[in-house]
């Protein structure tokens, strides 16, 4: 039987609990950023030149939820591939679209940034995505600032491996009490888990279906997610 479903007071509640760590954590594809459409695409221009077509349900349950990346892929479809090579030449092509404007933030992680950066919360940022590609889309948001920390998949462990939040912690000096992530992935609710960290889930349509077993708190969408500091950071 299916665990009844908290009413929104409740998950306020637990909102304005988590919310008032003194850090916030944000992975940044598909929180920050309406980037994975522009991953996966990136991926399979690359997947396309060796004669392979990458699903879009396998890569939102896959990929983005589940972090098996190209290897999983890989293995699943019984290709004759290097992921090594698949990973570098995915790079540059997304790197371009990170530059040139094309990935943008979503409007609701915009504003909830700057009421949290209003609040004197103290931000940062953890992601598989390259440290120099999300510095390319802050610097175009006109966010770079606003970030004290900003860890990316060039100088920390990809999650479930909890290495990047335990990054950003060290080099804020901050403990895992004061402190709350922000997440949408299951690869990134156990490296949460791992770091000891609260962390809150913010649904996506794609991953509507998934339980995200130990979340803190999960929302339904990013609508409420802003609904929700709008309420608290008035």
């Amino acid at each position: 039987m299916d665990k009844p479903r908290e009413s929104a007071a409740i998950r306020f509640q637990r909102f304005v609990e988590l919310f008032a760590a003194p850090v916030v954590i944000f992975d940044f594809d598909g929180v920050l950023v309406d980037s994975e459409r522009y991953h996966m695409a990136s991926y399979n221009a690359v997947f396309q030149k060796y004669g392979h077509t990458i699903d879009e349900t396998e890569y939102f349950k896959y990929w983005t939820s589940l972090g098996l990346g190209p290897a999983g892929e890989i293995e699943r479809h019984g290709l004759s591939i290097d992921p090594a090579l698949i990973r570098r030449e995915k790079r540059p092509i997304f790197s371009e679209l990170c530059r040139n404007g094309t990935v943008r933030f979503f409007p609701e992680a915009r504003e909830l940034v700057e009421r949290l950066a209003g609040a004197g919360r103290t931000l940062a940022i953890a992601s598989g995505t390259m440290k120099s590609d999300i510095d390319a889309i802050l610097q175009k948001e006109g966010l770079l600032e606003t970030f004290a920390s900003v860890v990316g998949s060039d100088t920390a462990a990809l999650k479930p491996d909890p290495e990047s939040f335990l990054m950003v912690l060290r080099e804020l000096k901050a403990s895992p009490s004061k402190a709350v992530i922000v997440e949408d992935a299951e690869k990134g609710v156990s490296a949460a888990i791992a770091a000891k960290i609260p962390v809150v889930v913010v649904r996506t349509p794609e991953t509507a279906a998934i339980e995200f077993k130990g979340a803190d708190l999960i929302l339904d969408s990013h609508g409420e997610l802003i609904s929700f500091s709008r309420r608290m950071f008035s």
